[in-house]
């Protein structure tokens, strides 16, 4: 649970955490309530037809955004988050159950199985594979202390804000404790 004093502003949000968290869907209602342009870390990542940028293709469209008044990203990638979380004046980690964002990725499968997501890259057809489950499912242990120690101890800048359960992000988006920083 998130306890908030007060009325925090924001301009820049990084949103992180694991495949089926929820980062596009809270990146939208952002970006909709906030007027904010959304960037899925998703599209600068992938080429058409699954192939993957370089890092430095990846650093330099990622720049491009984090060089404006505002913006919403959602991703990882953490070989090029460093940049985006010291340019962010917020930070949100959704750190959800491995057993929900399983289910979401699954349930996202089922949904867009052949099709494409607004959030990923043209002609990239959702698919899925037994190594994208395993990395959803052991995400909590191999990634998770990487994000909390990235964004908890290396940023003193920034407003942090984790949010466990589809609750807390339903009340922070309900009554929201935040005004835009124009």
């Amino acid at each position: 649970m998130i306890f908030m004093i007060g009325v925090i502003s924001i301009l820049r949000i990084a949103i992180l955490g694991s495949a089926g968290s929820g980062k596009s869907t809270l990146a939208k209602n952002l970006g909709s309530i906030l007027n904010i342009e959304v960037v899925h870390i998703d599209q600068l990542f992938w080429k058409p037809g699954w192939l993957q940028s370089t890092q430095e293709e990846l650093l330099t469209k990622q720049e491009i955004h984090l060089q404006k008044q505002s913006w919403i990203i959602e991703g990882n990638y953490s070989t090029v988050w460093e940049d985006r979380l010291q340019a962010a004046d917020t930070v949100i980690f959704l750190d959800m159950n491995r057993f929900l964002c399983t289910y979401r990725v699954l349930n996202r499968w089922m949904k867009y199985r052949g099709r494409t997501r607004e959030d990923l890259a043209e002609d990239c057809p959702e698919r899925m594979t037994m190594e994208f489950i395993r990395y959803v499912w052991q995400f909590p242990e191999k990634k998770r202390d990487k994000i909390y120690r990235t964004t908890l101890q290396q940023n003193d800048h920034a407003q942090i804000l984790i949010f466990k359960n589809r609750k807390a992000i339903h009340h922070f988006l309900q009554h929201r404790p935040f005004s835009l920083n124009t």
